[in-house]
């Protein structure tokens, strides 16, 4: 891996928070910050499955991360903690214009989505979102226990649905009640469905990535088309493993890999400074997910130090069998 730090976005800093300018699909200048709050949650209310994120917990993480200089909050409809988010941001007392909220709808069609996009922005209490989403490029066969949409039904792909949804948020982006648009988890065969339309191309590509799971020619083709790369679940999802089955692998904890302990103690920062630091050198922008304060100040610490090659290609093959967090948008047709 070599560093792409200034391959594709132009760098400026607010509030002492650098950011990347997207370039594809955007009214104006439109400027995202590189470390934002990722807000989603694999646990239930009653303590199961690892971090819970409803309503007051997305609240009391919004709050915090805004009162500490932290600028972009990621959030979705699918997510417990979306009503939170709205409430949180108002809260802070922090104006909207210098907030960035991203939000994400489901691959469900035209008018499905332009009926989610306005309750989206009633439970975010806002009236613009500054980058709205795809979730999915569709099911995973097997992994979904949401209805079949009327644009999927009968149909052997998610094709249609995902060309209505597209339409439906250029149409969103047309009455600007968006700054951005964009998708996440797509592959390149469903990015190429876009282009395709010859009418608007992606800003951003929000994507499971990290040391153990990195599809490196995946950011390359996107970094080639100026659509920012977005990382989800930067650090492996360390508490992930509590919602595995049991004949599943749990993930080792990316943290304590003495790889990543012995780069972060040759720099003097923290194991996850390293990680998301090793993103941001290859032009990656990230949503580390936490509640914790101290670990969104160190989240937000990673700008005055540098790895080396050697420390790049060490992160790069820590690669671990079946690694991956979430779902795998490359079965999805």
């Amino acid at each position: 891996l070599i560093s792409k730090l200034h391959a594709t976005s132009e760098i400026k800093s607010i509030k002492q928070q650098p950011t990347v300018r997207l370039m594809n699909a955007v009214h104006g200048e439109v400027l995202m910050p590189v470390v934002g709050l990722g807000t989603g949650g694999y646990g239930s209310a009653n303590g199961s499955g690892g971090e819970y994120w409803g309503p007051e917990q997305g609240h009391n993480a919004t709050v915090a991360w805004l009162k500490m200089g932290g600028r972009r909050i990621d959030s979705s409809d699918d997510y417990a903690s979306c009503d939170g988010v709205g409430t949180g941001w108002v809260a802070s007392g922090i104006p909207r214009l210098e907030i960035f909220i991203t939000s994400k709808v489901d691959p469900a069609g035209y008018e499905q989505t332009l009926s989610k996009f306005t309750d989206i922005l009633k439970s975010l209490q806002t009236t613009y979102v500054d980058l709205l989403l795809i979730h999915w490029p569709g099911a995973q066969p097997g992994k979904s226990d949401k209805p079949i949409p009327p644009c999927k039904q009968g149909k052997a792909t998610w094709t249609d649905c995902r060309i209505e949804t597209w339409r439906a948020l250029e149409t969103i982006f047309k009455l600007q009640q968006v700054r951005a648009i964009g998708v996440s988890n797509y592959e390149v065969n469903h990015l190429l469905e876009i282009f395709d339309l010859n009418s608007t191309r992606p800003s951003v590509n929000q994507v499971e990535f990290h040391p153990y799971w990195h599809e490196d020619e995946l950011v390359d083709f996107c970094q080639k088309h100026n659509i920012t790369f977005n990382s989800y679940s930067p650090v492996g999802c360390p508490d992930h493993a509590l919602t595995l089955g049991p004949t599943w692998n749990p993930i080792p904890d990316l943290r304590k890999h003495p790889r990543v302990v012995t780069i972060a103690a040759k720099h003097g920062k923290t194991s996850a400074q390293v990680v998301l630091r090793w993103h941001w050198q290859q032009g990656i922008v990230v949503n580390p997910r936490t509640r914790d304060p101290t670990h969104m100040m160190e989240n937000m610490s990673i700008f005055d130090f540098e790895l080396d090659q050697e420390d790049m290609m060490a992160l790069a093959y820590l690669n671990h069998p079946m690694s991956k967090v979430c779902g795998d948008p490359r079965l999805i047709p």
